[in-house]
């Protein structure tokens, strides 16, 4: 799949496919090529049902985006013909690894006249050369070993209560809070991970929160932080993320991601608390596809 001919990021694009490839998130059969325009299903790893759409490329300065919505019509059949029921998408913007989405305002028109719609106007976060010394402070943690699998799910689904996270808050409204807490959970454990990454914070013997660290195809991230209703306010999700962070950079990391909603101050706050740094804009949408 030649991933793009006019990006000037086309080595690392390649690049990006090549990882996809290699750990199972895309296949050939999941890729549409058309005259120019071009894009690639994708799912967690080792998933058979593609769940987003990546990599999008099409003629941008058509202002009509003619070859795009046509791009488009030919994803969604060939995601339904796989199964799916939904396809999300994301752009970053500015344009930043793994996919350098250029002409960021084209993709928004493109995704909203092929019937996306909004879930989550979000910022990225990344922090460079973690350390990863322990750090005292005010909560002792919890492995899921230790606490056990159905307590994780009702520990996380207790942090989604009231939570300011526009795509959480759908979530919990289609699946109730239990149901998108199991979800996550099992999403989260398809992408590489150590059972020590997924801890419950706590304040004595009372629960305070939700860290869970990953490895997705591209960098090691926090992938959930959450504090649940009656605790928030202290200021525990900064070393729920620092917990995190040391896990991760204990394990090798040498740069962590995160991203959380542009409303959510709180967590905005937390992310500079913990030494984090903004360095762009995530817009995260869906699309619910027909199928006969």
């Amino acid at each position: 799949m030649d991933v793009t001919a006019r990006s000037p990021h086309q080595a690392e694009l390649a690049a990006y496919l090549d990882t996809l490839v290699e750990q199972c998130c895309t296949r050939p059969g999941w890729w549409v090529v058309d005259e120019g325009s071009r894009a690639a299903l994708w799912s967690l790893p080792g998933v058979e049902v593609p769940s987003h759409v990546v990599l999008i490329e099409t003629d941008w300065s058509d202002a009509a985006l003619v070859a795009g919505r046509a791009l488009m019509a030919r994803v969604h059949e060939l995601a339904s013909e796989l199964g799916a029921d939904e396809l999300g998408h994301t752009i970053d913007s500015p344009p930043v690894p793994s996919q350098y989405q250029e002409h960021p305002a084209a993709r928004v028109a493109l995704l909203e006249a092929t019937g996306y719609e909004l879930l989550r106007d979000g910022l990225r976060w990344e922090l460079a050369s973690p350390r990863a010394e322990t750090q005292d402070g005010p909560l002792s943690f919890r492995t899921i070993a230790e606490v056990g699998e159905e307590a994780f799910v009702d520990a996380i689904a207790a942090t989604f209560a009231g939570t300011p996270d526009a795509e959480l808050t759908r979530e919990v409204e289609e699946r109730g809070a239990r149901g998108a807490a199991r979800g996550y959970l099992d999403d989260m454990r398809s992408l590489e991970h150590r059972p020590e990454w997924f801890e419950l914070g706590y304040d004595g013997d009372d629960l305070t929160g939700v860290i869970m660290g990953a490895r997705n195809p591209t960098s090691a991230v926090i992938a959930y932080v959450g504090v649940v209703p009656e605790h928030r306010g202290r200021g525990l999700a900064a070393p729920l993320v620092r917990r995190g962070t040391q896990r991760l950079a204990a394990a090798g990391a040498t740069e962590i991601r995160g991203d959380c909603d542009r409303d959510n101050v709180a967590m905005v706050k937390t992310f500079e608390r913990a030494g984090y740094s903004h360095f762009a804009r995530r817009r995260s949408y869906r699309h619910g596809l027909r199928r006969a």
